[in-house]
């Protein structure tokens, strides 16, 4: 296994995407059936451009079975040739083992992790702490790709706007504070806010770069081996505000 890959648990399947009747639920076929099946999509995001008639879906089992009501989990999409995971716990699942391993320079200092830490109104993804400090960090899975530009969110967010709203309330009261970004596909070269979808998310993100909010944005390359989806932790990107603002580059 490569160094910076997390393998997905269970065995996959593929199947044909029929049309989404929720935003949590999906009809299928099973590739070598003519029976169509309900699966859970575990991800509230619109992805108009990914599950497009005829999709091609990686699927696998439920890992727990009690009180479902479908027989599948939709870990992932094929599009122009590259899969994407459709996913939302994913980006988590990356995110802890990249902290584990420390795969993050940004963030390789800390020695304590604790996930799902309450903060305000919300529970933040992860806690870190040294002897030093504490650093919170909240994870969010980018899935729209426009041209080679990653955009977030794909469809508009009051609960990642009050996300940046409590990390610019950390930063103030003397912790580190991040928004950690990760695009499940290795295309994007750049990441914006996705002004035109959601312009309260557009603005929340400018006052928390101006308020000192670390914005971190990482790539993930999805590929199948051994019929298991595997994850392989990529590069950090740069940032591109608005066309009067400046980029947010990398720091050497």
């Amino acid at each position: 296994m490569h160094e910076r890959e997390v393998v997905v648990e269970g065995n996959i399947r593929y199947a044909t995407f029929i049309d989404r009747p929720n935003r949590f639920l999906v009809n299928l076929k099973l590739e070598g059936s003519n029976k169509t099946e309900k699966a859970f999509l575990h991800d509230p995001g619109r992805m108009k451009e990914l599950l497009l008639p005829k999709a091609r879906l990686i699927i696998r089992e439920p890992l727990r079975r009690k009180d479902r009501k479908t027989n599948w989990d939709i870990l992932a999409v094929k599009h122009e040739n590259r899969i994407i995971t459709i996913n939302s716990s994913l980006p988590n699942q990356v995110v802890k083992q990249a902290i584990t391993n420390k795969w993050i320079n940004e963030i390789s200092n800390y020695n304590n992790i604790k996930a799902e830490v309450k903060y305000g109104s919300s529970r933040l993804d992860f806690l870190l702490s040294n002897d030093k400090e504490t650093c919170f960090v909240e994870v969010k899975g980018v899935t729209l790709v426009k041209g080679k530009k990653a955009l977030f969110p794909d469809a508009p967010t009051k609960r990642g706007a009050r996300h940046l709203r409590e990390l610019i309330d950390i930063k103030s009261k003397g912790s580190r504070a991040i928004a950690l970004f990760v695009c499940m596909r290795d295309d994007p070269i750049i990441f914006s806010p996705n002004k035109e979808t959601d312009p309260e998310f557009s603005f929340q993100f400018r006052e928390a770069v101006a308020n000192g909010v670390e914005m971190l944005v990482y790539t993930v390359k999805p590929t199948i081996k051994n019929e298991k989806l595997t994850l392989q932790f990529k590069n950090r990107i740069n940032i591109e505000l608005e066309k009067r603002q400046s980029v947010i580059k990398l720091k050497d």
